[in-house]
């Protein structure tokens, strides 16, 4: 059978379906007893494995097959989820997504995923997991740059907020957040860092502006400006845990 027929409908249906298991794996972060969300992400990983296999894709149904696995252990209750487990569920789904984007751009979809799927076995097994060095699992970098803002930086409002903040005692950032180059759905990640660094602060401003960030109109990088009573070594303890159970789509 020619596939190549199928080929662009095939690509847009897995896109579809990554974005609901990144998606929906943010909400079981913050509500990890619902299986019914463990269920909807079962659905789509079921439905692109079988749409991989029909079209060839041994590598990608092969992943998703692992990736299912645990789904299916999780929702019935086989395996706790963990953080640890969060880890390997998003690297596997990254590694699904540019897998997805090689066969977009006319490539095999090939990758080498033999860690994350050496690690979804041992999950599938109840083995305990290596625990994984931040870079291996790509967590976040936050650098705070600057404590000291200048005015020209920021309109009459920001910089009346920033004066007014110090008065009352606030420490003032300017943060600096780098995604790694193959990451994909860079404005859901952008939420995940706002999302993140609001329970230890106010953010003031970003740049590039929000609406350009939720648009995706950006390189890897992008800054914020936050206050906060946190002091900085506070702020990159809590951020850096915050990103590694958030998403793996940071250097």
């Amino acid at each position: 059978m020619d596939m190549n027929q199928y080929l662009e409908v095939f690509i847009e249906e897995s896109k579809e379906h990554l974005q609901t298991c990144s998606e929906q794996l943010l909400v079981l972060e913050k509500n990890p007893e619902d299986l019914s969300i463990v269920n909807e992400i079962f659905r789509s990983a079921h439905t692109l494995k079988g749409m991989s296999a029909t079209m060839g894709y041994e590598d990608l149904a092969n992943l998703t097959h692992k990736m299912e696995n645990v789904l299916d252990a999780i929702r019935n209750s086989q395996i706790i989820l963990t953080p640890e487990l969060f880890d390997v569920i998003f690297l596997a789904v990254d590694d699904l997504e540019a897998m997805v984007m090689s066969i977009a751009e006319g490539g095999d979809g090939k990758r080498d995923v033999k860690r994350v799927v050496h690690q979804l076995e041992l999950i599938g097994k109840g083995e305990s997991l290596v625990s994984s060095s931040s870079a291996e699992i790509a967590a976040a970098s936050v650098v705070l740059e600057k404590e000291e803002m200048t005015a020209g930086q920021y309109d009459e409002f920001e910089w009346t907020v920033l004066q007014q903040s110090k008065d009352q005692g606030f420490n003032s950032f300017e943060i600096s957040i780098a995604l790694r180059e193959d990451c994909l759905l860079k404005a859901a990640r952008v939420f995940m860092v706002f999302e993140v660094l609001e329970k230890s602060g106010e953010i003031i401003k970003s740049h590039p502006p929000v609406e350009v960030l939720e648009e995706e109109q950006f390189d890897q990088q992008f800054t914020v400006t936050m206050v906060s009573k946190e002091s900085s070594e506070e702020i990159k303890k809590k951020n850096h845990e915050g990103f590694r159970s958030g998403s793996r789509c940071y250097k």
